[in-house]
């Protein structure tokens, strides 16, 4: 007799010790847990990148905000890859993530997410503080520009999907494609390592962060500009990282006063699923709104934190309803971002309405993956632009 085992069965394993490391000392659950008043949770628990990179300490920054300021007791747990990131929102043993791209291919069902255990999943964007990731060489590699990448060893990083398309966006922008290069397996954490000892050539990163401040004091580094390219090549970057667009920033690591660099712009979100409730989104919100003006030089990226620097487009996934009561109070939710917010609502429900059919029927077939993909082409409408939010690079 075959068993099917549900998605949340299935997710309680990943982040399982993570969840004894976390909350070991607590009584009681977070979803148990009474309020301390204004919509907080006296309990949250948050996942999020490993420790030592700049995404896991401006969380930990915004944990000891709401801790000290709201009373509700935040706990972090971490994982370097996608799915042990959002398995343990899914499964309830974290209530929020600051994930990666991973948000857009679980909303979407794609990739690794099309599967028995997965499927469209209803992730909403609760805050999305900017970030400027690229391409970077040692200054001694005489690597100048991304043409110059051509028979170099270049990371292909492990059980990361996303970040793996954003790398080959790069390489496209150089004229280059993946044959061009030495492909070089590798953890995200472990290539600033591979950087040092010459096992890598490029790798890939936040523009700040302990990671790259620490390899640019013993090899001094170089941002690789991805600007340039021709309508082709930012078309083919639309296409394979929608949630991203070409960025230009100043003072990152390694940089010189006064020199500027184009990469990538995009927001590594605060996310939860969409029944967390309304009224504890927004009291994290608000809590954040009157705060962070005094934890601005906690990280150095704390300052996009702000609600006048968050990220409103590109909009791939929709923002959970606390959030859009937020914005609008402050003024930056507008009829176009609704339009968006509305047309991916109905682009969900079409694609869970979908789901089980499609994967009674194509279950078994080895390319489930690309068939969902080509049936979302063919059957659901095309998401309308944001035109009135301004994108600055």
């Amino acid at each position: 007799m075959s068993h099917t085992v549900s998605r949340r069965n299935f997710l309680k394993g990943i982040g399982a010790l993570g969840m004894l490391t976390v909350l070991s000392s607590c009584a009681r659950t977070p979803q148990q847990a009474a309020p301390v008043g204004g919509g907080l949770p006296a309990i949250s628990v948050w996942a999020t990148y490993p420790t030592g990179t700049g995404t896991y300490n401006d969380l930990a920054a915004l944990a000891n905000m709401v801790s000290a300021n709201g009373g509700t007791r935040v706990r972090l747990m971490t994982d370097n890859t996608g799915i042990g990131r959002l398995g343990p929102v899914i499964n309830g043993t974290a209530q929020y993530g600051r994930v990666g791209d991973e948000y857009y291919y679980a909303f979407e069902g794609n990739d690794e997410y099309t599967s028995e255990n997965w499927g469209p999943t209803p992730i909403r964007l609760v805050w999305t503080p900017p970030g400027n990731y690229g391409i970077l060489t040692r200054r001694d590699s005489g690597i100048e520009t991304v043409a110059d990448i051509k028979g170099k060893r270049y990371p292909r990083l492990i059980s990361s999907t996303s970040m793996n398309r954003k790398l080959e966006v790069a390489l496209a922008l150089g004229g280059l494609t993946t044959d061009d290069v030495e492909m070089v397996d590798i953890a995200y954490s472990e290539q600033a390592e591979a950087m040092k000892t010459g096992h890598l050539d490029v790798m890939y990163q936040n523009v700040v962060g302990g990671t790259i401040e620490e390899l640019n004091s013993q090899y001094p580094i170089r941002w690789l500009d991805l600007s340039g390219g021709t309508p082709e090549q930012y078309k083919f970057w639309e296409e394979l990282s929608p949630m991203s667009i070409p960025g230009e920033f100043q003072d990152g690591v390694g940089m010189k006063p006064g020199e500027s660099c184009v990469n990538m712009r995009y927001s590594l979100p605060i996310i939860a699923l969409e029944d967390r409730p309304r009224d504890e989104v927004k009291a994290i919100l608000d809590l954040l709104r009157n705060n962070i003006d005094g934890h601005l030089n906690d990280t150095p990226d704390m300052e996009n934190f702000t609600p006048d620097s968050v990220m409103l487009v590109p909009m791939t996934v929709p923002f959970h309803e606390g959030s859009i009561e937020f914005f609008k109070e402050i003024g930056r939710w507008t009829p176009g971002l609704q339009r968006r917010q509305d047309a991916l609502l109905e682009r969900e429900k079409a694609m869970q309405k979908q789901w089980p059919i499609f994967w009674k029927e194509n279950r078994d077939k080895d390319n489930a993956r690309e068939l969902w993909v080509e049936w979302k082409r063919e059957n659901l409408p095309a998401l309308p632009e944001v035109t009135d939010v301004e994108t600055t690079t």
